[in-house]
């Protein structure tokens, strides 16, 4: 559920970057990747891993921002491949951004449940 609220919300800005404002759809992702980020780690530390939430919130959102970079990359590798590999992606990067949420969806999951929301050892 999160992740599908973090794909809206990525998925409505870049729309709105690319198609409201007609800015790049490479470009676009460096505005709308931020925003979802913040969006979903307030919701994963509120509702999906709140049992390992941390006394730390800034060393949380640090390794969960870690987490998220790594993902991204992996995310907006397979991305631009989609754009520049098919010309029909270009013009509708929205489906571009769908498959590399799919492909980098496991490895987000797996990094946050492990790493980003580990319980604090030092309490």
């Amino acid at each position: 559920m999160v992740g599908g609220i973090g794909f809206v919300v990525d998925v409505g800005i870049l729309a709105l970057l690319v198609h409201g404002l007609g800015l790049d759809p490479l470009l676009s992702r460096l505005v709308s990747f931020p925003c979802a980020m913040t969006v979903t780690w307030y919701l994963n530390r509120r509702v999906t891993f709140s049992h390992a939430v941390s006394s730390k919130p800034g060393q949380e959102w640090f390794r969960y921002a870690l987490v998220s970079m790594a993902g991204n990359l992996v995310n907006f590798i397979v991305y631009a491949a989609c754009i520049r590999l098919s010309q029909n992606m270009y013009a509708y990067p929205e489906i571009a951004l769908a498959i590399a949420a799919i492909i980098a969806l496991v490895f987000n999951y797996l990094g946050f449940s492990r790493f980003a929301f580990r319980q604090d050892t030092d309490n």
